[in-house]
């Protein structure tokens, strides 16, 4: 590659001293040559740099150093992850959304949870414990005040170690 580059830079430099020793030929070959050596400079480039795969890093460096200038990509968010962490963090405010946001997706945890130890929901009173109960089971009403304090966030956190606990 060095040797392209330099063929080309000398090149460049032969046509660049043409031009300033023949300086009263007119603007149209003084033009003409110095799109040659521009053609002649990415002529020579790309010879250098043909065949040459880019995502390795440059020859000169070792492929470890390369790897660690890349920015590492941000690993992709589950989507169903992203969509509990929404309805927790909305479920910390009102009733509604503990009611409509959230327990919808304890209920679908802890019917899971239960069915890996073969029991269901309906059985799942003694199992879940009465706060984690009191919001996933079946015949739960929903909030008469829709504005109500939501769950607080100790309250949230036991019940996701109950669920875990399973």
């Amino acid at each position: 590659m060095r040797q392209a580059l330099s063929l080309g830079l000398i090149a460049t430099g032969v046509l660049v001293a043409a031009l300033l020793v023949h300086a009263p030929l007119g603007a149209a070959l003084e033009l003409y040559a110095i799109g040659l050596a521009v053609i002649g400079v990415a002529g020579a480039a790309a010879a250098g740099l043909r065949g040459r795969d880019f995502d390795d890093g440059p020859a000169s460096l070792p492929a470890a150093w390369w790897r660690r200038r890349r920015r590492p990509r941000r690993p992709e968010r589950l989507r169903q992850l992203e969509e509990i962490e929404h309805a927790a963090a909305f479920a910390l405010s009102t009733a509604f959304d503990v009611h409509f946001r959230l327990r919808p997706h304890l209920v679908r945890i802890a019917e899971h949870r239960l069915g890996g130890r073969g029991a269901s929901l309906a059985d799942g009173a003694t199992l879940l414990g009465p706060e984690l109960w009191d919001v996933v089971r079946p015949d739960r009403e929903p909030p008469a005040d829709r504005h109500a304090r939501g769950i607080d966030l100790a309250s949230l956190r036991a019940m996701v170690e109950r669920l875990g606990s399973l």
